[in-house]
C-alpha cells in the first residue's frame, strides 16, 4: 500500500533522514518510536508533501507520490494529523469538520462523511455548534481526528496522537 525507498531529507545543509525505507501493507498498523529529534515528524512530512525529499521515492497504491504537494497527496487518499491538530479555533466543530472534506465537491458525500464522524465521535455531534477553542484537550484531539476522517482516507498518519491529553 505504502512504500518508502531510500528516502533522504534535509533542512538546508542539515541532513535529517538517511536512506529510510519501509513498507506498509493494507490493514497494518505501524508505530514509529524514537527520541525527540529522531526524524519521525520529518518522515511523515516528507510522505505527505510538506517537505520535499532530497532523494528517494514514496509510492502509494503503486503510484509515485514523491514530492507531490499536500493537497494532491490527500487526493490520493492519505490523511495527516500533525502534532497539535492545528484546528481553526474561531470556527465551530462542524465547520472544522467540513474543512476536512474540502476536496469533496459533492455535498451528499460530505454529509455522509459528517454522519460517519459523528457516529465515531458522538461527543462532537453534541458540540457541533461550539467553537473549537472552547473544547477540552481530548475533544480537540477528537475533532482533529474527525477532520482527517472527513476526507475518507485510505491511510492516515497521526503525529503525537496523545498531544493535548492530560
Amino acid at each position: 500500500m505504502l512504500e518508502v525507498k531510500d528516502l533522504n531529507v534535509a533542512y538546508g545543509n542539515v541532513q535529517v533522514l538517511w536512506d529510510v525505507s519501509l513498507n506498509v501493507k493494507e490493514g497494518e498498523i505501524v508505530v514509529l518510536l524514537g527520541a525527540n529529534g529522531a526524524g519521525k515528524t520529518t518522515l511523515l512530512n516528507a510522505i505527505t508533501g510538506l517537505v520535499r525529499p532530497r532523494a528517494g521515492k514514496v509510492s502509494f497504491l503503486g503510484r509515485d507520490i514523491t514530492g507531490l504537494p499536500p493537497n494532491e497527496v490527500v487526493e490520493h487518499g492519505i490523511a495527516y494529523l500533525p502534532e497539535g491538530g492545528r484546528l481553526f479555533p474561531d470556527m465551530s466543530v462542524q465547520e472544522n469538520l467540513e474543512m476536512g472534506s474540502y476536496l469533496k465537491n459533492n455535498w451528499k458525500i460530505r454529509k455522509n462523511r459528517l454522519e460517519y464522524v459523528y457516529n465515531v465521535f458522538p461527543r462532537l455531534k453534541e458540540r457541533r455548534k461550539q467553537l473549537a477553542k472552547t473544547l477540552s484537550g481530548g475533544e480537540r484531539q477528537m475533532l482533529a481526528m474527525g477532520r482527517c476522517l472527513m476526507s475518507n482516507p485510505k491511510m492516515g498518519f497521526f503525529d503525537e496522537l496523545s498531544y493535548g491529553l492530560a
